[in-house]
């Protein structure tokens, strides 16, 4: 497949962009190629290192695609920069330009001074563009045979459906889901419709409630309550996947938004304002362990080597003990 001398893609859902661009490079046998990261939004967002890769030819040079994210934050004179520079970049080189802004409704979300400009129409005009406004219930369906795939995994009659009616339209939210259900189905490999029912609903285990208690004094008896009520659902791993999943997604957050990546994080700038405040009290070192936390729990049940209801008891008290020394 011959492959665009460079590309655009037009998608908020940065788990969708790294999906396309996975199948873009495989599609255009540079599957192998060395993928290099750029932002946009940083101070300098074009190094020398870009502007290196881009133009200067090499008998061995090592072929490499130049992804720049949040591309929509360049300003005028930065376009024009590139728009110079394009025509004669490297044949070792793909630029890919990821315009990362919110669309409104159906329209894409273009930079009006881009969308006047060469570099762009000549994209738009050889189909070097991609679009998508990123992961809804039409896409699911795709999205979910993709996952599958991946994984080796197949659905179960009925399992499908009900597994993509149940999932966030978030790509990021809906990877983190699904990585519960590949534990749920790990030695079989074969979705069923009741697997659905891990999907945490919107508000279930609400956690910032869980971790306010985790550090109070004198709470553990509420906590336990509900680890247990949980924990004893009809799904009986359900409590233990649904934090798993939570942990990983919150200090993943957490982690982005202490870091100066807000752009990045798609939650509600009250979710936000608490999530800060949270990552700022545990510190780099908290954030830290949290992930060790919830990577250590998703390998013992993995693999074995503990039952689930020890998991869950180790985990909770973990937890207890992660916050209290971050209240602290």
């Amino acid at each position: 497949m011959k492959r665009p001398a460079y590309s655009f893609l037009v998608c908020p859902d940065p788990q969708l962009l790294k999906a396309r661009i996975g199948e873009m490079l495989a599609g255009a046998g540079a599957g192998t190629w060395e993928r290099r990261a750029f932002w946009g939004d940083d101070e300098d967002p074009l190094p020398d290192a870009f502007w290196t890769d881009l133009t200067i030819k090499s008998l061995f040079a090592q072929p490499k695609a130049l992804i720049v994210r949040r591309a929509n934050a360049f300003k005028v004179d930065q376009w024009d920069k590139l728009g110079g520079a394009i025509t004669g970049a490297s044949p070792d080189v793909w630029p890919i330009f990821c315009l990362e802004g919110e669309w409104k409704g159906k329209k894409p979300a273009v930079p009006a001074h881009l969308a006047k400009r060469d570099i762009w129409k000549r994209a738009d005009k050889g189909g070097w563009v991609w679009q998508s406004g990123g992961l809804d219930k039409k896409s699911m369906g795709d999205f979910l045979r993709r996952w599958a795939s991946d994984k080796g995994i197949s659905f179960d009659k009925g399992a499908e459906v009900a597994l993509a009616q149940a999932l966030p339209e978030d790509a990021v939210a809906a990877k983190l889901e699904l990585d519960k259900i590949e534990l749920a189905v790990w030695d079989e490999k074969v979705v069923r419709r009741e697997h659905a029912s891990l999907v945490a609903p919107t508000g279930e285990m609400e956690f910032f409630d869980l971790m306010d208690s985790l550090a109070r004094r004198g709470a553990e008896a509420g906590v336990w309550k509900r680890v247990l009520e949980d924990h004893m659902k009809n799904a009986k791993d359900r409590m233990l996947f649904n934090l798993i999943g939570y942990l990983a997604s919150q200090a993943r957050q957490m982690w982005m938004l202490t870091h100066g990546e807000e752009n990045a994080v798609r939650a509600h700038p009250f979710v936000k304002k608490k999530l800060t405040a949270k990552g700022s009290q545990l510190g780099e070192k908290g954030i830290m362990r949290l992930i060790d936390l919830a990577l250590d729990a998703e390998y013992s049940v993995k693999t074995g080597l503990r039952r689930q209801e020890e998991v869950l008891d180790m985990l909770i008290a973990d937890l207890i003990s992660l916050f209290r020394s971050g209240r602290a």
